[in-house]
């Protein structure tokens, strides 16, 4: 079985911690540090971390891609992209200490011609070999892409599709090659979808054949609908350092999950321990497999 993450938009993240953020001030910065990232490169992290074998593949740039590629054999990640012309996009992140708040500026990517988003159509459905493939579709696009992207990704695959995205790429997919998963924040459930809670969910998400939806709540925890049933949990209580990545780190709790066969009424426990082992570390550092297991533990108990 493989499983496959797609990563069509990778960004360097500078991250800076200042004690209370000042709107239109002076800030002090306590903390600064830099990570690859964007949401599939988090998620084939925090996938490896679990003891997963993820393959990752999308666009990279080949002014300063060799950090994406460079981090990804330090952690011994199989890694195939289509190289395109340009450079790997800068976010900035701003994260309060004093309310855990995060204000985020993010570039966008460089542009993709369509010659080159057909050679990675092609990369994706030579890796699925099996009907058992896990694909995992997370994050937003570069530039010259067009909105139907993940749909025709979507729709290709033989397998179950996670997908963590939003806006016009999110409603296609749903509507038109419906993902197996799905993981919006409250934020983008409502932006996209425009609506929230569970009736909501299973009224304009699950009715297009979607099996899971795992909305992540922030501070306030998080709730999974599927077919069968509906399951929350409140947010633990622990220090949080950094929530960057935290959603794709929950990403691969609830692969985690699936995987392993674990009953339903624990995917949101795998999906919440995964997360929250996240959120303790600083910036964007994806959870590690003994910081899963304590939290799964901790996370198991109080539900």
């Amino acid at each position: 079985m493989n499983i496959v993450v797609v990563n069509l938009n990778p960004c360097v993240d500078w991250m800076y911690t200042v004690p209370s953020y000042v709107h239109g001030g002076l800030n002090r910065v306590r903390h600064t540090r830099r990570d690859i990232a964007g949401k599939g490169t988090n998620v084939t992290i925090a996938l490896k971390n679990l003891g997963f074998s993820p393959v990752c593949t999308g666009f990279n740039f080949v002014d300063n891609g060799t950090i994406l590629t460079g981090k990804l054999d330090e952690l011994a990640v199989v890694h195939d992209f289509v190289d395109c012309e340009g450079a790997i996009r800068t976010n900035i992140k701003m994260y309060e200490e004093s309310t855990g708040v995060m204000t985020e500026l993010n570039q966008p990517g460089a542009f993709v011609a369509a010659a080159e988003q057909e050679k990675l159509l092609k990369k994706i459905n030579a890796l699925n070999t099996c009907g058992d493939d896990i694909l995992i579709l997370s994050g937003s696009y570069p530039q010259g892409v067009p909105a139907d992207f993940y749909a025709r990704i979507s729709g290709a695959w033989r397998g179950r599709v996670f997908l963590d995205t939003e806006g016009e790429a999110a409603r296609i997919c749903i509507r038109t090659a419906p993902p197996f998963a799905i993981k919006p924040n409250l934020f983008e459930l409502e932006s996209t979808f425009g609506g929230t809670g569970v009736e909501f969910v299973r009224d304009k998400i699950l009715s297009h054949g979607v099996k899971i939806a795992c909305v992540s709540k922030g501070a306030e925890g998080a709730f999974l609908v599927t077919d069968a049933g509906e399951y929350s949990a409140p947010a633990p209580d622990i220090p949080v350092r950094g929530v960057a990545g935290a959603g794709d780190s929950m990403v691969a709790g609830l692969v985690y999950a699936l995987y392993h066969g674990l009953p339903e009424q624990e995917y949101l426990s795998a999906a919440m321990a995964a997360a929250s082992a996240s959120v303790i570390l600083e910036g964007t550092e994806m959870c590690t497999r003994e910081g899963f297991m304590a939290m799964l533990e901790k996370i198991g108990k109080s539900m």
